[in-house]
C-alpha cells in the first residue's frame, strides 16, 4: 500500500512539473538554458565541484519558478479581481525567481568564463583596430539602411516588419565596441546592456518581430562594415 502512495506522489510531482513547463514560458526558458549549460559542461573539462555548483544552481532556479507558479495559482484561485495583497504576493514570488536567475548568471560566468575566454581567443584571432572615421560611417549607414527598410516594409503594407531604429543603432554600436576591444568580459557586459534595452522595448512595444529584426540588422551591418575597415 505504501508503495502505491509513493508512486502516486511521484506521479503528482511529475504532473506539477509538466503543468509548469506547458503553461509557463519562463519555465521553458529555464529548461532550455539548463539543457544548454549541461551540454556545454559535457564539452568543457569541468571538475566535480564546478559541475555540482551548476546542478545546485539550476535546481534553485527551477525550484523558485515552481514556487512562483504555485503562488500565482493560489492567488488566482482566491480572487480574480485586482487586490494589492495579491499583487504583492505575485511580485514577491517573481522577485525570488529574479534573484535565483541572477545568481545562476553569476555562477555560470564564474564557472565558464576561463574556458570560454580561451575558446574566444582561439576562434576569433585578429589584430586590434584603431578607432577611425569609418566607424561613424558604419553607424550612419546602419541608420539610413534601417530607415530604407522601414519605408520599404511600410509601402508593402507590412508594418509589423518595420525594424526598430533605436534597437538597430544600439546593436550596431555595441557590436562595433565589441569588435574594437575584443574582450570576452566586455562582450558580455556590452550585450547585457543592449539586452536590457531589448527587454525594455519589449515591455513598451508589443511588436517583437520589428525589435528583433532591428537587432539583427544592427549586428549584421556592424560585422560586415567592420570587415571593410
Amino acid at each position: 500500500m505504501w508503495v502505491k502512495k509513493v508512486l502516486k506522489s511521484f506521479r503528482y510531482a511529475l504532473e506539477g512539473l509538466k503543468y509548469t513547463v506547458v503553461t509557463q514560458r519562463n519555465m521553458r526558458i529555464h529548461f532550455f538554458v539548463a539543457l544548454a549549460v549541461l551540454l556545454l559542461s559535457l564539452y568543457l573539462p569541468l571538475n566535480k565541484m564546478e559541475v555540482l555548483v551548476l546542478f545546485v544552481t539550476i535546481i534553485l532556479v527551477i525550484f523558485a519558478e515552481l514556487i512562483n507558479t504555485a503562488i500565482e495559482a493560489v492567488v488566482d484561485m482566491i480572487t480574480e479581481e485586482f487586490h494589492p495583497l495579491a499583487k504583492i504576493a505575485k511580485d514577491v514570488a517573481a522577485g525570488a525567481v529574479l534573484l535565483t536567475a541572477g545568481l545562476a548568471v553569476i555562477v555560470g560566468l564564474s564557472v565558464f568564463y576561463p574556458y570560454l575566454n580561451q575558446l574566444f581567443h582561439m576562434v576569433w584571432t585578429q589584430s586590434p583596430t584603431k578607432p577611425n572615421i569609418g566607424l561613424a560611417a558604419i553607424i550612419v549607414f546602419d541608420f539610413f539602411f534601417t530607415l530604407l527598410l522601414k519605408g520599404w516594409f511600410h509601402r508593402m503594407g507590412k508594418k509589423e516588419w518595420e525594424p526598430s531604429m533605436i534597437i538597430s543603432v544600439a546593436f550596431c554600436v555595441a557590436t562595433l565596441v565589441v569588435a574594437l576591444i575584443w574582450n570576452l568580459m566586455i562582450t558580455f557586459l556590452v550585450y547585457f546592456l543592449t539586452t536590457l534595452l531589448l527587454v525594455l522595448r519589449f515591455r513598451m512595444d508589443g511588436n517583437r518581430v520589428a525589435i528583433l529584426f532591428g537587432a539583427i540588422i544592427g549586428i549584421l551591418v556592424a560585422v560586415v562594415g567592420f570587415q571593410w575597415l
